[in-house]
């Protein structure tokens, strides 16, 4: 049948003559076999029912039946009105029901062939060996080569270098029954270019093929690429405004550590040494290292409650008296209480350091006179020692 359809008219048509003569004619030689050769009208009637469709299948069934007619008259048959029906409805149903049933099927074809040519997406089919046996249109429209050049090289070709291996491994799972969706890849364009393409592809073994459709999403990964390029470039700037802001941040926190010293000790020197000495002391004490961290930053601000104070008391080159000594004292909840209610980790150590730094382990310091078990007393001057050392 599908041989038949390929054939031309006049072929076909020939074909039915022939085998139509060679049925009269094996039955004019020899009409002992009485209605058997019948039978072989099946052959020519469905050959021009497929080449010809409907008409052509209704054609060749009346023109088996009128052969039957005249063999029946000239005494080579000896049909009823019984024989008569069944072969009119044989044949002619044959030939018209065969017909009908191919035209449905072309007309079904060149409607698939229709949305095959119109569709804007690329759809194809290739074989299993990677080469594509045949392409929609819409491929000559975006990369410009013509469906000859597609399918008389293997499509691996037309691939972008990097996308080759990657290409070739989806092709063999397709061979293993896996289907393909989403798959990307960029095809070279007649021009030395690529577009990206995206597929979904299935293959169907009995037929050793493969279909498949594909999509351009160029634009889509331009878009991608100039989406992430931003998106770095934006979490550049970010990284630097916010070290420079840090920056900021802990160059403020030095000069306001320096407002305090320079009040008293124009040297600039102390809040620095009182930084590194917290932090060794910190480590020594097995403090975590971004608690040794903090505490370097914090702990030159310990005695920026000196703010507060007045200069006759600060700056007095003589001993304090009780009374003056008492006002010096409360430079330490100064401090705190200028320090507190901040969100900043460094801001709230500095805080504590600075109510605490006149502390002592004997209850002795002020404001508050804390006191710390021995265990901890001893292990703080060993750290103290060790950080001397250090």
């Amino acid at each position: 049948m599908a041989w038949a359809a390929c054939g031309t008219p006049l072929a076909i048509l020939g074909l039915a003559v022939v085998e139509f003569a060679a049925i009269s004619s094996l039955l004019f030689f020899d009409h002992h076999v009485a209605d058997a050769p019948l039978l072989l009208f099946v052959l020519p009637i469905a050959l021009c029912a497929v080449r010809f469709e409907f008409w052509g299948g209704l054609a060749a069934g009346a023109v088996g039946l009128a052969l039957v007619v005249g063999w029946d008259v000239i005494g080579y048959l000896s049909l009823g009105p019984i024989g008569y029906v069944a072969r009119s409805v044989a044949f002619l149903a044959l030939g018209g029901f065969l017909g009908a049933l191919v035209a449905e099927r072309r007309r079904l074809h060149e409607r698939l062939d229709n949305y095959h040519d119109l569709s804007l997406d690329l759809l194809c089919t290739a074989n299993l060996n990677g080469q594509f046996t045949r392409v929609n249109p819409a491929w000559e429209r975006l990369l410009g080569h013509s469906p000859a050049e597609l399918i008389s090289r293997p499509f691996v070709e037309f691939v972008h270098p990097d996308d080759r291996e990657q290409t070739e491994a989806e092709t063999a799972t397709l061979g293993d029954g896996t289907d393909t969706l989403n798959f990307t890849n960029r095809y070279r364009t007649s021009n030395g270019d690529y577009r990206w393409l995206e597929w979904n592809a299935r293959a169907v073994t009995e037929e050793g093929l493969i279909y498949a459709a594909a999509r351009d999403i160029s634009e889509k990964k331009e878009a991608e690429q100039a989406l992430l390029h931003h998106s770095e470039l934006l979490e550049s700037t970010v990284r630097q405004r916010t070290s420079e802001l840090e920056e900021a941040r802990l160059e403020t926190l030095r000069r306001l550590a320096l407002a305090a010293e320079y009040r008293d000790d124009d040297t600039h020197q102390h809040t620095e040494r009182v930084g590194r000495t917290s932090a060794l002391i910190a480590k020594q004490l097995g403090l975590p290292a971004d608690t040794v961290a903090l505490t370097q930053l914090a702990a030159p601000l310990h005695d920026i409650g000196k703010l507060a104070v007045s200069d006759s008391i600060l700056l007095k080159p003589a001993k304090l008296t009780t009374e003056e000594f008492q006002l010096m004292q409360q430079h330490a909840q100064a401090g705190a209480t200028l320090l507190s209610g901040s969100s900043s980790a460094i801001l709230q150590l500095a805080e504590e350091i600075a109510l605490t730094h006149h502390e002592r382990w004997d209850g002795t310091g002020y404001p508050h006179g804390l006191r710390a078990c021995p265990r901890r007393r001893s292990e703080f001057h060993r750290a103290a020692q060790l950080s001397e050392i250090a």
